[in-house]
């Protein structure tokens, strides 16, 4: 089995449709974003949006946002991530800008004006392998850079000590 493939590690946190409504002239209005409130805290997710009457040639469902509380401004949560979610296909998204797998966060959905009926399946992967976020591959990186230094600095050194 692949990294992601132990059903135990994953847990169902989001399972709702929603139907677009029609205006008074008969017309089918959008379907407003859907906000769970429900709080994530692992990094990985699985996405299935669904629709029984999306025609065979659409992609795109709609677009997914992460929000993390931010402590600035009137306080709150704010956008942090965005991705475009494909239409009856399930999806992996691992968010690489949580600074670390214990900040919680939430998530919405906002459809496809066109799309008349959608189901969101959200789940977490609460599995071990959460992988790096971005502020792991930068202090990675930065340590990398300053062990470069080091190195250039002794061999510089020996350099120094040979040519005399």
């Amino acid at each position: 089995m692949g990294t992601y493939g132990v059903s135990t590690d994953w847990k169902l946190m989001v399972d709702t449709s929603r139907r677009s409504a029609t205006d008074a002239n008969g017309g089918l209005i959008s379907i407003p974003p859907i906000e769970p409130d429900v709080l994530f805290t692992f990094n990985t997710i699985g996405i299935y949006v669904s629709s029984a009457t999306a025609r065979p040639t659409w992609y795109r469902a709609g677009n997914l946002y992460q929000s993390q509380f931010v402590p600035f401004g009137s306080a709150g949560y704010a956008e942090a991530d965005a991705f475009p979610a494909i239409l009856n296909r399930y999806q992996i998204h691992r968010f690489t800008q949580l600074p670390d797998i214990e900040v919680s966060y939430l998530i919405s959905f906002t459809p496809q004006f066109y799309i008349s009926d959608i189901r969101l399946q959200l789940w977490q992967y609460i599995g071990t392998n959460q992988g790096a976020t971005l502020d792991n591959i930068l202090t990675a990186t930065q340590q990398g850079i300053q062990q470069t230094k080091k190195a250039q600095t002794s061999l510089n050194q020996l350099l120094k000590r040979v040519k005399a």
